[in-house]
């Protein structure tokens, strides 16, 4: 069944969608650079995305091959840690409960470091209870493999570390640990495995790190600020849990006939505080982090938190139902959750919910630059820069994939993109490329085309495409420059 809809959730973008999302075209636009990260994050995720490239010859489908695969991985993570506690369809009902999960669903579509993020953190989870368990050294050193893989898509698996590290201390089952090999064995491979990262943090002065800091959601100056902020992002997380409560409750028993298990000191009940450290302590540091800074944190940074949640509630609370009908009423109720995201996706298609850049005329864009450019040179178009999301569509398109230099052309870019570090204005203007800027309500040509592009060529037509969408969408207005290479 998990195949089955991670399939689905591979063909409904690609059959609906002309164009990709902001985040899945920022990564596509990276991902051929194979950069070790940019001033905004680690770069995991576009390593993954331009392998999945390669081998379906960049097929439009990638990044939500990409979503899927780790859908499937964190999905496989849950069930096996079942497997170790619970009987064999328990632990499928505690894997199936998160199927219908936002980010394995309609936000797979928005292919980004969460999606990668989630994977790992599952892993890292299934690997580290493994190694508690058995002490064998392939669990410690595959967990770290693991933390290390999740770090490089995404800092915020350092959340995950004090999970563990809080566990280890507070527990006694996981204090004995210390006197072990195995905790400074997973310690070592995540070092390991993150080490070239760091190297390239020091020699970047840590940019991710200070964009991170500075540019999230706008400062919450004021004491009741500070208390709705973190107040928020706590209760917003609440609509994570809806599926696997939507599926369990019913299936296994409504509350009132659930009962808590209590004093029992086994496998199932330590993976229960296991995944209980797992969860609560990342969400209570991002509500400190939200209250002591004065950030409000988007929900999504709790999206890894809950992926444990219907299995957690399976350890938690005992089953009172005959498995066999649980398991039954578990599968009919993944299905109605997950047809009901179906729907939903495609019934917000043809309105004006949906980002313009899922509407993208990319092919038309892509083909008018090469046009354009092929007419004037004999040459491949070496770059193609402007305006971010345009110079990312037409790129992909492209037949010759020209690569893509990030400029910035107003402060709200700057704050929210990054640094293309693989080429600079010198390059473009030194090899030749091609500019693009979508026109505004005035016909005149922004500033900085002639300031940091002095060479370039403004074409006299202006490129009119519709959008591929049912909505009402004014047609996508666009001029265009080249930048002849030098001889």
């Amino acid at each position: 069944m998990v195949g089955l809809f991670a399939t689905l959730w591979v063909l409904l973008p690609t059959l609906f969608h002309g164009g990709y999302r902001v985040d899945p075209l920022e990564l596509q636009c990276i991902a051929s650079e194979w950069v070790w990260a940019t001033r905004k994050q680690p770069m995991l995720p576009a390593w993954i995305l331009e392998l999945i490239n390669l081998f379906t010859c960049r097929s439009f489908a990638a990044p939500f091959i990409a979503a899927q695969l780790c859908t499937i991985l964190a999905l496989w993570s849950v069930w096996k840690l079942g497997r170790t506690v619970l009987e064999e369809r328990l632990a499928l009902l505690g894997a199936f409960s998160v199927l219908p999960y936002v980010f394995f669903t309609s936000q797979s579509t928005m292919y980004n470091q969460n999606n990668v993020l989630i994977a790992f953190w599952c892993l890292s989870v299934y690997l580290c209870f493994q190694a508690f368990q058995t002490n064998q050294k392939r669990y410690w050193m595959s967990a770290g493999i693991a933390l290390g893989l999740a770090f490089h898509a995404k800092y915020s698996a350092v959340f995950l570390v004090v999970s563990i590290l809080a566990y280890m201390l507070v527990r006694k089952d996981g204090r004995r640990y210390f006197r072990t090999q195995g905790p400074y064995l997973t310690t070592l491979m995540a070092f390991l495995v993150f080490l070239p990262h760091l190297v390239w943090l020091f020699h970047h002065d840590f940019a991710p790190l200070a964009y991170a800091s500075g540019t999230r959601r706008p400062a919450l100056l004021q004491w009741h600020q500070r208390i709705f902020g973190p107040s928020y992002f706590a209760v917003t997380q609440l609509r994570f849990c809806i599926p696997f409560l939507f599926i369990l409750i019913p299936a296994v028993g409504f509350v009132w006939n659930w009962k808590i298990r209590r004093n029992e000191q086994n496998k199932v009940s330590e993976c229960e505080k296991f995944l209980f450290y797992c969860f609560m302590i990342p969400l209570v540091c991002h509500v400190l982090y939200s209250g002591i800074r004065g950030y409000r944190l988007s929900t999504e940074f709790g999206a890894p938190f809950w992926v444990f949640g219907g299995l957690w509630l399976l350890l938690r609370f005992q089953v009172k139902q005959e498995i066999f009908q649980t398991f039954r009423w578990g599968v009919l109720l993944t299905i109605v959750a997950g047809l009901f995201n179906i729907v939903g996706f495609i019934a917000t298609l043809p309105t004006e919910k949906q980002s313009r850049l899922t509407y993208y005329p990319m092919q038309e864009l892509g083909g008018e630059c090469d046009r354009r450019w092929n007419s004037r040179f004999d040459t491949p178009c070496p770059y193609i820069s402007g305006q971010w999301y345009l110079a990312g569509s037409a790129a992909y398109a492209m037949k010759d994939r020209p690569s893509v230099h990030f400029y910035y052309y107003g402060i709200e870019d700057l704050d929210a993109l990054p640094t293309g570090t693989w080429a600079t204005d010198e390059d473009v203007n030194q090899t030749g490329g091609i500019l693009l800027w979508e026109v505004p309500f005035e016909q005149t040509t922004p500033d900085w085309v002639h300031h940091r592009f002095p060479r370039a060529e403004i074409l006299p037509e202006m490129l009119e495409l519709p959008y591929k969408s049912g909505a009402k969408i004014p047609p996508l207005k666009i001029r265009i420059a080249v930048i002849p290479p030098k001889l």
